[in-house]
């Protein structure tokens, strides 16, 4: 299957829960803070969890630094492939990232949990924190009294918040703040 099918499966079975969920925002092609990074799709609601294909006709090249960039934001991850790449996958991705696997026989596609995704215990604030919009850091700075100037860079005010909320709080300031925003990534 191609990229498109996977996804569209993806969407009709696993994710169909949260796309019709008013409290859960599926995006996709989320970009991230880290070395240029992008999911293929990010699900947040009382967590991040990021999903990224990894169809048979990719390369498994990226994958390690994709790996590491993904760690850094998000709660869950999961990696759903083919059979291809499923052995391999299993073999060198950290045990809390979850594996699905797709498949298709005789025009029926299905897909299938081979490991469930675990809490990832490598988040790190600063990342979460570059996902906000700069108005959106600076509400958030000024909610919690966190001292700033405002003609600091991003990556300072990011830091701001790092230092004075711990991850869990942070994450979830950033998941709502991007659950609130409205015309963006083609709603």
């Amino acid at each position: 299957m191609k990229d498109p099918c996977i996804r569209e499966l993806l969407k009709e079975t696993e994710l169909k829960r949260y796309i019709s969920d008013n409290q859960s925002k599926v995006v996709e092609e989320l970009n991230l803070p880290v070395a240029k990074a992008r999911i293929d799709i990010a699900v947040i609601n009382g967590s991040f969890h990021g999903f990224e294909i990894k169809s048979a006709s990719d390369t498994l090249k990226r994958l390690p630094s994709q790996i590491e960039a993904y760690s850094k934001v998000f709660d869950y991850l999961s990696i759903v492939t083919e059979g291809k790449f499923s052995t391999k996958i299993l073999n060198i991705v950290p045990k809390w990232i979850g594996i699905y696997l797709c498949k298709e026989v005789d025009g029926v596609r299905s897909i299938e949990q081979i490991r469930k995704s675990a809490k990832n215990k490598n988040r790190d604030g600063v990342y979460i924190a570059k996902l906000l919009w700069r108005d959106e850091l600076i509400e958030c700075l000024q909610t919690h009294n966190i001292p700033f100037r405002k003609k600091d860079r991003n990556w300072l005010l990011c830091e701001a918040m790092a230092k004075n909320l711990d991850v869990n709080t942070l994450s979830s300031i950033v998941r709502c703040k991007i659950k609130e925003r409205i015309n963006w990534k083609g709603e």
